[in-house]
């Protein structure tokens, strides 16, 4: 693989994920967000899953889409 592609995903998410992470981490530590509670978990689920389909659609317009042969022309 072409590393220009790839560095930029993995220094954007990679910090993302490491922000990200602290952030949930001081959140749930300091008590504002509860584990246990169902509300404070179905927003953390919603975080991390909107992370990762961001990420999954990031890698599709760098990796997939610029190698899709054009449709042919009339």
């Amino acid at each position: 693989m072409d590393s220009l592609r790839i560095l930029p995903i993995l220094v954007q998410f990679g910090i993302g994920a490491l922000l990200g992470g602290v952030g949930l981490w001081a959140g749930l530590k300091s008590g504002y967000t509860d584990w246990h509670e169902p509300e404070d978990r179905r927003v953390l689920y919603i975080l991390v899953a909107g992370y990762i389909a961001f990420l999954i659609v990031s890698c599709l317009f760098t990796f997939y889409l610029p190698f899709v042969p054009e449709p042919p022309t009339p």
